[in-house]
């Protein structure tokens, strides 16, 4: 299934984290880099009123940057918008396999369906006020009546390539790409760190050298190491390593269930499962 055949609230929900990952990300990015280049101003001996206006500006880009952070809080919709969009999709897997609590006939599902989605936007009314997109679109898909229609083979085989297989795929591509992106700038701020040491010895061996960019490196390094906070690639690369290990015990499972209750089961411990990964993802960002 693809993203425009989940429900509307999920779409809206997902668009909204994206956006506002987006823009807590730009906004953090344009700081650093401007509280480097006001590093580099300082030491530029130019006497002109221009470079000061100039690095005022950018002082106040810097600024300007900080209080969007706290005051709009980008990064709250970011999470929020991500858990209700996960929330959403999990119960849309569990109602068109026909698992727990949707195992019924399809007029009780619907209905089962609607109070859980209700309950969802009760339980998280701030991010939901901010849901503005697709307002006019229904719940309930053709495409979810359409897979749930199926016979049980079928959903099985749909389950486990479109969800089971989609979310190894993901967890092993994020592990991998984190791994390698703290690498790389572990060893980027390795090198301005030594960059910005090296400076400080050729200053004391050259002590009437008047002009030494020390300080742009250390606001570099700093700057690097915030990013790298914020991103946090080696604690995502072996979290979305640990996820894809236990979904590829999942994925195994799959061809193994047999009946009705049987694939039930198996779905509601699988989103259990998926849940539970994105809930310690959560908190893991809420700390």
């Amino acid at each position: 299934m693809k993203g425009h055949e989940f429900p509307s609230l999920y779409r809206s929900a997902d668009e909204l984290s994206l956006a506002s990952q987006r823009h807590f990300f730009l906004a953090l990015k344009l700081h650093l880099i401007t509280l480097v280049i006001a590093a580099g101003l300082s030491i530029v001996s130019i006497p002109h009123w221009s470079v000061a206006v100039f690095q005022l500006i950018v002082l106040l880009t810097a600024l300007s940057c900080s209080i969007y952070m706290f005051a709009m809080r980008p990064d709250r919709l970011w999470y929020a918008g991500r858990a209700v969009a996960e929330s959403i999709k999990t119960i849309s897997w569990r109602y068109v396999c026909r698992a727990e609590p949707y195992q019924g006939d399809d007029t009780s599902a619907r209905n089962d369906f609607r109070k859980t989605l209700k309950a969802i936007v009760d339980q998280n009314k701030e991010v939901c006020q901010a849901l503005t997109k697709y307002l006019d679109g229904v719940q309930i898909t053709p495409t979810m009546d359409e897979v749930r229609g199926k016979s049980l083979e079928e959903r099985q085989n749909i389950y486990a390539l479109s969800r089971v297989a989609d979310q190894l795929t993901w967890y092993a591509k994020k592990a991998s790409f984190n791994r390698c992106m703290s690498k790389i700038f572990f060893w980027i701020l390795i090198f301005v760190n030594a960059v910005a040491v090296g400076c400080a010895i050729f200053r004391i061996v050259y002590p009437g050298q008047s002009f030494w960019p020390t300080d742009v490196f250390v606001a570099a390094a700093a700057s690097l190491l915030s990013w790298m906070q914020a991103k946090r690639f080696s604690e995502q690369a072996a979290s979305y390593a640990l996820a894809a290990n236990e979904i590829g015990f999942i994925k195994e499972q799959a061809s193994l269930t047999r009946g009705e209750k049987e694939f039930s089961d198996f779905v509601g411990d699988a989103e259990n499962a998926f849940s539970r990964e994105h809930t310690q993802w959560i908190a893991r960002k809420d700390v």
